[in-house]
């Protein structure tokens, strides 16, 4: 057996050496430098920009092979085989694949850092999408500004309620190299936008099988944004735990955390931030290399 200690919020933590191990620790990723930008000041909160799709389903159904082609194309390339066009990927195996995967799965994502498609499964139309979210991040150095587009060719119930969940989405963080006023801009608008309570939720990292394996644990402290509604919304390494499956899991976590705002201090309540140490623990009993 293993078990995972995971340490309650604390806006005040003070980090403490992560435990002696018997193996001699990774070379630990270095830490992330906390954000230089002050929320609150005076550089607004940039555009977030919500719509509907002015097409058809016949145009979904080619942004659907245009983005599973792209995709098959960059596998191709990291598996050493050449490119080939978008007639020869239509007419190939791997299409039919990817539109039964479409419905398997219930959605797909394609995209880059900066244009992502969500597609979701449709009715019995041969596989295509008939429902999709388009997410296009324009920001730059001028500010933020993100684009979202709901793009339904459905049943107009099916795409009401489509388009009310979609439009309600929190406006996502623009890429690193849209500079810092986007950054700061995006991270006012942490402060003000509109949100959800939802069921409070802190459920622990999965223990990485890597540090699980060679009986590797650690202390990872994170600093987390939070909006009003508890959503955390951004997280950063403040001390690594000297292995990077274990800080990974932390932040990637704490990411789909909805926040107790009861449980936290004045201080962290009013600037949104909070510290948390959050530690994983191997039992004794666990022979390295193996798990429960």
């Amino acid at each position: 057996m293993f078990s995972i200690l995971f340490v309650a919020l604390m806006a005040t933590a003070q980090p403490t050496a992560p435990a002696t191990e018997a193996s001699r620790p990774l070379p630990p990723a270095p830490p992330a430098a906390a954000p230089t930008f002050l929320a609150r000041d005076d550089s607004g909160i940039g555009k977030f920009e919500s719509g509907m799709g002015r097409h058809d389903d016949a145009w979904l159904a080619d942004r659907f092979a245009e983005a599973s082609w792209q995709s098959d194309n960059t596998l191709r390339s990291f598996n050493g085989k050449s490119s080939r066009t978008l007639d020869e990927y239509k007419k190939s195996s791997d299409y039919s694949t990817s539109k039964q995967m479409l419905n398997m799965l219930g959605r797909w994502k394609a995209g880059n850092k900066t244009h992502t498609w969500v597609f979701d499964a449709a009715g019995p139309n041969g596989g295509m999408p008939l429902r999709a979210l388009e997410l296009e991040d324009l920001s730059g150095q001028d500010g933020y500004h993100v684009r979202a587009t709901v793009h339904c060719y459905d049943e107009p119930d099916t795409c009401a309620l489509y388009a009310k969940k979609k439009t309600e989405l929190l406006a996502p963080k623009p890429q690193e190299a849209a500079g810092d006023l986007a950054l700061r801009q995006w991270r006012n608008r942490v402060y003000v936008e509109e949100c959800t309570e939802r069921p409070v939720n802190m459920d622990q990292p999965r223990y990485p099988p890597d540090a699980l394996r060679e009986g590797r644990g650690g202390t990872v402290f994170i600093s987390i944004l939070f909006n009003r509604c508890g959503n955390v919304r951004d997280s950063w390494l403040l001390q690594s735990s000297n292995h990077r499956s274990l800080d990974r899991a932390a932040l990637s976590k704490s990411l789909e955390w909805q926040l107790d705002l009861k449980t936290l201090p004045p201080g962290a309540l009013e600037k949104r931030i909070a510290k948390i140490p959050i530690r994983f623990e191997v039992g004794d009993s666990v022979p390295p290399g193996q798990s429960n």
